[in-house]
């Protein structure tokens, strides 16, 4: 296997095939049936996760390879939804994002020992990993910022005054801990949700 730090190219070739950034717009019955297919996916993903080993690295690798995979599904949604550089930008950056948080995985479980050349060995996987990201976003923001395109239509007044709806909406469950943040992240829309994730901020899957 190469060294992760030999991968930065396939990161990079992995990142920007995504999605194309001028895909149909879709409508609101094809949107909110996405969103059911996206959380039942995920939902399903993370109860098969459970029934692994409690605290083993299969475990610890399922539950990010399912809860990235949402991620990366819901930021290309969101792209599709609102044709956008910057959503087209964060489609990208999930993928990215995705890739980095399982090459942690493997570097942890490929250099779990305790011992001084085992946790030297990890640290060494996990800066590799951390330039192959950093260079991952770079390349993410260069191929949204060269695919923006003047046919991309403008947002309207109507469609900004929107995005600050669910934004204060999603700032509000934010604020928030334990189970109020819980039942505030349950009330949310699902356009307010896929949004949430989008943009990091670790709402969970609907349950």
């Amino acid at each position: 296997m190469r060294p992760l730090w030999r991968l930065a190219a396939a990161w990079v070739i992995g990142a920007v095939a995504v999605l194309p950034l001028l895909a149909a717009a879709m409508d609101d019955d094809a949107y909110r049936e996405a969103v059911a297919q996206l959380d039942a996916r995920a939902d399903k993903a993370l109860a098969h996760c459970k029934r692994l080993a409690t605290g083993s690295a299969a475990q610890r690798r399922c539950t990010a390879q399912a809860q990235t995979q949402h991620e990366v599904d819901a930021a290309q949604l969101q792209a599709r939804r609102h044709p956008s550089g910057n959503n087209r930008f964060k489609a990208l950056a999930a993928q990215v994002n995705r890739r980095y948080a399982l090459a942690v995985e493997d570097c942890k479980t490929g250099h779990a020992g305790n011992d001084k050349d085992s946790k030297s060995a990890q640290q060494e996987c996990l800066r590799g990993a951390k330039q192959q990201r950093a260079a991952g976003i770079q390349e993410a923001h260069q191929q949204a910022a060269s695919e923006v395109s003047i046919f991309t239509p403008p947002k309207s007044e109507a469609e900004r005054q929107r995005e600050a709806d669910l934004d204060t909406a999603i700032r509000k469950c934010d604020s928030l801990l334990g189970d109020a943040n819980v039942q505030c992240v349950r009330g949310l829309s699902p356009e307010a949700r896929l949004r949430a994730i989008s943009r990091g901020s670790g709402v969970p899957p609907a349950k």
